[in-house]
């Protein structure tokens, strides 16, 4: 048995021509399996899977997070007055801060009003630094605490309009959003009408990330398959094939979303882009296979001749997203695998469907639309007319752009992936503004006290004010910072905060609070300053969610882009190999790595050069889907030359039945994936338009550079 370019996956779709009754009902069981799955989608809510890999640093803090006993998660409140705060609105505060304690789950709430005087003879644990009643005149107990330079945090910021309570939540006890709940309602409650409360941490942020993602799922592949729908019909005015074209994809965009199910993996902010993609994809082919039924005639024909290439350009998507794997990131991991499994499903399900809706669709007569045949023809001349001319130029540009991309600065900032309206990301910018950070650095060092306290100063000196805490605060504040507080001294403390401070018998933590290192070039100024003086004076371990978002993001886009390599390289032996042709590698690297180096490059002109993980991974599919026109137009070029056709003449050809409709698919993945740009979510927003911008410098450099290569004497050989 010969198989064509498809390696035979065309043959599922011949399969229910020729066993109609049998494939419909194996398409109604599917689709009523599909309608049993897709209640039971489930969302992501753990934002240290978008960093955490198999590193050194991600398995020390996966080895930290387990040693927490019980599991504890934060809750930030930023409280805010237009005005300073007086006595009446402190007052109120501590109520609210004692009556936080005890709701369901609080194991702690640390605010301004735990601080004490330093202890004496007849008051070991110190003596309440806000009075009650509480005076008018507290600024300047305040201020004489800070005097005391212990270090420790006041949670009040400097000009008195702002302070900051800190929950901590036993998560074995309660759900996080069951005590957001009871905290929110406690601030409904208690707080006074003229101060402003918001919250934060990072089960705040996951929380809000699945609350828009479950959303935007909706939004993105309802009005996703509107446009598509309306698209389809607008270009090629008919009905009656914008229905063959789309609703096989339509059902293949349902079953890769029933697929996430079936693997048991959650839509995150990444994935959620999938069903989309796959269902502009699926429409793509829908016009290749509905243009050449309607031009000839035959169903199977149209199966025989134009399923080959639809299933290649299937696997070459599917390989794009498998190379993904390579990455050791769990979250990617499962990208990858939905996207490639998902790819394949969707060709088969497509494929089929529109084998059995051919039967029972007959197509009109009316012509397709010859704008997009005009577009494309005039492109191909102007590439054959002077092909020495229109490589050298291509290949110049590929080396500009290939620079341009190399300049690129590897950058993954939390904040955008929460919704583009979110109040969270606004919280967290204030409270870093008032008090030095929102996140935690967490340093370990197994040294003695005076290199601990050494260690301590070096990091206060980086670091803003109140933002480090450990026990040599705790020290200063006993009076004696030269020597390590005793066991009896520690005990007058709670048992919690001594349990985080110490990691074991010889280990000492120091807690730094710092901004998102990637939110701005200050922010990540800042942390690094913070990361090389703990390593300079001898720190053991630093994790913490900023230094997984600061090392382990840059790791993971190294990792992505060796991927893209492995897409790029991948993709091109297996059309090579498909083609039977080695000599149809340069043809077709230089026509798809440029549009992926235009797109990387053009990061510098709306992304401020920024290359995230989501850039890397719309490159890497892009090139995947890019090489989808080049197939189509070797598969019809090849098919010309077979008949006898000289070059020139097979490239007309070509022109005349692919190229028509890779104008049209063009246009449709435009319209279809223009919908991410209207995403709450920034990655989504950046995959479409990267992808996008790829597509479009895809389409133009085949229709330009194809030509040119392929009658060009060197490369215009009679088996391609």
């Amino acid at each position: 048995m010969v198989w064509g370019i498809g390696f035979g996956a065309e043959r599922l779709g011949l399969a229910a021509i020729k066993f109609p009754r049998s494939a419909t009902l194996c398409l109604f069981a599917l689709l009523i399996l599909i309608g049993n799955t897709l209640p039971r989608l489930s969302f992501d809510d753990d934002i240290h899977r978008v960093f955490l890999s198999d590193s050194p640093l991600s398995q020390a803090q996966r080895a930290y997070e387990a040693e927490q006993s019980p599991p504890l998660s934060t809750v930030l409140m930023h409280i805010t007055s237009p005005d300073t705060l007086d006595a009446e609105d402190m007052t109120a505060l501590r109520d609210l801060s004692l009556d936080m304690e005890f709701l369901e789950g609080v194991t702690a709430v640390a605010s301004p009003f735990i601080l004490r005087w330093l202890p004496t003879p007849d008051a070991p644990s110190g003596t309440p630094l806000f009075e009650t009643p509480i005076e008018p005149a507290f600024a300047n107990d305040l201020a004489s605490f800070r005097a005391l330079e212990t270090g420790l945090p006041t949670f009040v910021n400097d000009s008195l309009t702002a302070i900051l309570l800190s929950v901590a939540i036993n998560t074995d006890q309660t759900k996080i959003a069951a005590a957001m709940s009871g905290i929110q309602s406690e601030l409904d409650r208690a707080l006074p009408g003229d101060l402003s409360a918001n919250i934060t941490g990072e089960k705040v942020i996951s929380a809000e990330i699945v609350s828009g993602l479950k959303d935007d799922l909706i939004e993105l592949n309802l009005w996703g398959a509107l446009i598509i729908t309306f698209t389809a019909f607008a270009l090629l005015r008919d009905l009656r094939m914008g229905l063959l074209a789309v609703v096989p994809a339509l059902v293949g965009a349902a079953g890769v979303l029933a697929l996430s199910v079936w693997l048991g993996y959650p839509i995150t902010v990444l994935s959620n882009v999938i069903p989309i993609l796959l269902l502009v994809l699926g429409v793509a082919d829908g016009v290749h296979l509905t243009g050449h039924l309607k031009e000839h005639g035959t169903l199977r024909g149209a199966v025989e001749t134009v399923g080959p290439a639809c299933a290649l350009t299937a696997l070459t998507t599917a390989v794009a997203f498998a190379s993904i794997t390579l990455t050791g990131n769990a979250q990617l991991f499962e990208f990858a695998v939905l996207g490639a499994i998902g790819t394949m499903l969707s060709f088969g399900i497509v494929i089929v469907t529109f084998a059995l809706l051919g039967w029972i669709i007959p197509l009109s007569d009316r012509p397709i639309p010859q704008f997009s045949a005009v577009f494309a023809r005039r492109l191909t001349l102007i590439g054959a007319a002077r092909p020495r001319v229109m490589i050298a130029f291509c290949i110049l540009a590929l080396c500009v752009a290939a620079f341009g991309f190399s300049q690129t600065q590897a950058w993954f900032p939390l904040y955008q992936n929460l919704p583009v309206d979110s109040a969270t990301s606004a919280t967290n910018d204030a409270i870093s503004d008032d008090f030095g950070g929102v996140f935690q650095t967490v340093v370990e060092t197994s040294g003695g006290w005076n290199d601990t306290r050494s260690l301590v100063e070096e990091l206060e000196a980086v670091s803003a004010p109140e933002t480090v805490l450990s026990e040599v605060n705790f020290a200063r504040w006993l009076g004696h910072p030269d020597t390590a507080p005793t066991p009896q001294e520690l005990e007058t403390l709670p048992k919690a905060l001594v349990d985080q401070l110490r990691g074991g018998e010889d280990t000492s933590r120091i807690f730094v609070s710092v901004p998102e290192p990637m939110r701005s070039d200050d922010t990540l100024a800042l942390f690094d300053a913070v990361y090389e003086t703990a390593l300079a004076a001898g720190a053991d371990t630093i994790i913490g969610l900023p230094t997984i978002m600061r090392y382990e993001a840059v790791s993971l886009i190294e990792q992505l882009s060796l991927g893209l390599i492995v897409a790029a390289l991948g993709a091109t032996a297996l059309v090579a190999i498909a083609f039977r042709s080695a000599r149809l590698v340069p043809v077709l690297i230089i026509p798809n790595v440029l549009p992926l180096m235009i797109a990387g490059a053009s990061l510098h002109l709306w992304a401020q050069g920024q290359l995230s993980p989501t850039a890397v991974l719309a490159l890497t599919i892009s090139f995947g889907v890019a090489i989808d026109d080049t197939v189509h137009f070797l598969s019809r070029f090849s098919d010309a030359k077979v008949t006898g056709q000289t070059s020139e003449q097979a490239v007309v050809t070509a022109t005349k039945s692919a190229g028509q409709v890779m104008v049209l698919t063009t246009l449709l993945l435009t319209f279809g994936l223009s919908v991410t740009l209207f995403s709450d979510f920034t990655p989504i927003r950046l995959f479409g338009a990267m992808m996008i911008v790829t597509l479009w410098a895809a389409l133009l450099i085949d229709l330009l550079l194809l030509p040119a290569l392929l009658t060009w004497k060197r490369t215009a050989h009679a088996s391609v």
